[in-house]
């Protein structure tokens, strides 16, 4: 009975760690959990679920930094600002990594008045790891990120504040689409501290959307000296460089990112545009196959397909592609002009006009629609419409030659029904402007005609229409600034 005893006693002192292990796994696993399914919850922005699926882990001991953070973010996002900052209370008081929700920590001690700590925890976390800094800001409303700039001009007032206040606070104007005021602070953080990439990153974002290109690209070289390497870096700076024509350099760009991300839909799309205004119109096509067997609803992939078979002189496989945009995207930007274009390739004159003035409707700023409505209704001998389409055509869009030459076209056209008409110098005046563009037509006319034009009223000029008008040209989404 005794031995029976002592092993029984033998297999409990066996038996029990393994117990004890097994049961800490199980909660190791279930604190997992509950961490990922909450966290996942929160970032679909289901905010009331994240708290609910927070609030069950808690409930039932599984209590981590990660869940009270998830907690805290889901409520704020939910205006539940007092339970947000109980949670924040707790978070403070661990040793763990909390920089990603910064802004809000920096809020709490605003909030219970403590502005010293406030503007310490954004400026060790701006220092400890500026990038992580940079994407925690979003978490903050604009209510509350205009409370955090009053915080920090408060504190520069004084003699001695932290010089890593203007880098912080350009990128919280940045986060909030201020723009300028960014791009005030950007210069003077950088002047202080010349070696930091993500900086040098936003500073490089501002310029491409100020239209500054070579600003831009050589923002974007000193982010990546300074080790900004991610993919949208490079992304933005083949976007610079193809705006400054340099479609190799691009496609250095994204050979790069490709390599990184081989699935990447996007950027094969967008190589796939460099291509093109390579004339590599076989690699274009390429790339926007391997973007489409990607992502098969990527509408902007089939309209490009459709303008790469245009270049191609395949217009029924553009039609095809161009409609298929239709199918994902019906109010796809450009779309409907380029099948306007397509039917005009393919002898369907008739049926174009109503896809230009789609496209309008769609975009009253679209020019390219006005200026290929325009010219189709000019062939049409419409041409009080065709006149007023070319001239919102300019009004959108000066440096379109081919406008300015049908235009003048129309001003030669009425004057040799009315010689007395006054058109001399709109004649002239047009065929100049795109003259000096390059458009070698307009060049002909204005040396034949503009030199015969005298100031004398009864001078006629008579010139016909032409019949062989400037063809038209697909609309190519450009480089897009994001």
């Amino acid at each position: 009975m005794n031995v029976s005893k002592h092993i029984y006693f033998l297999l409990f002192l066996i038996t029990f760690p393994i117990l004890v292990f097994s049961q800490n796994i199980q909660e190791d696993d279930s604190l997992s959990y509950y961490n990922f399914i909450a966290k996942k919850e929160l970032d679909s922005a289901n905010y009331k679920k994240a708290v609910s699926i927070a609030d069950k882990a808690i409930k039932e001991g599984y209590v981590s930094n990660k869940i009270l953070k998830t907690r805290a973010v889901a409520n704020y996002k939910l205006r539940q600002t007092k339970k947000a900052f109980l949670d924040i209370e707790e978070i403070i008081m661990s040793d763990e990594d909390n920089l990603d929700i910064s802004p809000l920590i920096s809020l709490y001690y605003i909030n219970i008045e403590s502005p010293n700590n406030a503007i310490s925890i954004l400026v060790n976390s701006f220092n400890e790891d500026n990038k992580t800094f940079f994407h925690s800001l979003s978490l903050i409303n604009e209510r509350d990120f205009k409370i955090i700039i009053q915080a920090i001009d408060n504190t520069m007032t004084s003699e001695d504040y932290p010089k890593a206040l203007y880098g912080i606070k350009s990128m919280i104007n940045y986060t909030f689409k201020n723009y300028n005021d960014s791009y005030t602070d950007l210069i003077t953080a950088l002047e202080g501290d010349q070696t930091n990439g993500i900086l040098y990153y936003l500073m490089g974002e501002i310029k491409l959307k100020r239209k500054e290109y070579i600003s831009a690209l050589a923002s974007f070289n000193s982010a990546i000296l300074y080790n900004e390497t991610s993919t949208t870096t490079y992304k933005q700076r083949a976007i610079a460089k193809g705006f400054l024509n340099d479609f190799k350099g691009a496609l250095e760009d994204y050979d790069i990112i490709l390599k990184r991300e081989p699935q990447n839909a996007e950027i094969f799309y967008l190589r796939a545009i460099a291509k093109n205004y390579l004339a590599d119109y076989n690699g274009a096509l390429s790339d926007l196959n391997r973007a489409i067997s990607i992502s098969d609803t990527f509408s902007s992939a089939y309209n490009y397909r459709g303008i790469v078979y245009i270049n191609l002189g395949d217009y029924g496989s553009s039609l095809i592609d161009f409609y298929k945009t239709l199918t994902y995207n019906p109010n796809h930007p450009f779309t409907h002009n380029n099948i306007g274009i397509a039917l005009i390739k393919t002898g369907q004159s008739t049926k174009a006009e109503e896809f230009f003035t789609k496209a309008i409707q769609l975009d009253k700023k679209h020019a390219d629609a006005y200026y290929n409505r325009g010219k189709l209704l000019l062939e049409k001998k419409n041409i009080i419409k065709a006149k007023q389409d070319l001239l919102t055509t300019l009004e959108l869009n000066y440096q379109n030659p081919d406008a300015h030459y049908l235009l003048a076209l129309i001003y030669i056209d009425e004057k040799s029904k009315n010689p007395r008409l006054k058109l001399e110098d709109k004649i002239c005046s047009e065929l100049e402007i795109a003259s000096g563009m390059h458009h070698p037509k307009a060049t002909e006319l204005f040396n034949k005609t503009c030199q015969k034009i005298e100031p004398e009223p009864q001078e006629e000029v008579e010139e016909p229409l032409p019949e062989d008008n400037p063809e038209e040209t697909p609309e190519e989404e450009p480089f897009k600034v994001n």
